[in-house]
């Protein structure tokens, strides 16, 4: 079982903009200031033709319920990694995970970059899978929600940075 997250936000900026933003030590920094989750560079590598991988260690967020906490690590960090491919016809497509590490849950999905008349439409989609029974599917449904708002704060941050 699993639980679908979808977040969708439009950006003041275009498709490459967006991507260059998203993608770089400044964007870091200046949302782990913001959001107070102490976002750090683990790795940033350009790929051939145009791709990036970006992996972000970052503290995750509180105000999740306190039964949740036993399956989380101890630090409190995650390990976000974001591989966006190359350019094509305008459009950018990647991929995201998150490892949780010691828990037994996996979050990830795609993302896309699409040109709009007015900047572009950034678009998350992924899943939620916690895998422990009997409060697996109450524990998916809580991290989807905190994904959903954490992406809607970074959407303003973004919009806000791109507008400067």
């Amino acid at each position: 079982m699993s639980t679908p997250v979808t977040m969708r936000s439009d950006c003041p900026g275009d498709v490459e903009a967006v991507l260059a933003l998203l993608t770089s030590d400044s964007w870091v920094q200046h949302k782990g200031e913001q959001l107070g989750d102490a976002s750090r560079i683990v790795r940033r590598e350009e790929q051939p033709g145009g791709g990036i991988v970006l992996a972000v260690s970052r503290e995750l967020p509180g105000g999740g319920p306190g039964f949740l906490d036993r399956f989380l690590p101890k630090d409190g960090r995650v390990l976000q990694t974001d591989a966006w491919g190359p350019p094509g016809e305008g459009v950018r497509h990647g991929s995201w995970t998150v490892e949780i590490p010691g828990a037994p849950a996996g979050v990830g999905g795609t993302m896309r970059l699409e040109p709009r008349p007015a900047g572009s439409c950034y678009t998350v989609e992924g899943e939620v899978t916690v895998r422990v029974p009997l409060i697996g599917g109450k524990a998916e449904r809580v991290v989807a929600d905190l994904l959903v708002k954490l992406a809607a704060k970074e959407a303003e941050l973004l919009a806000d940075a791109l507008r400067s």
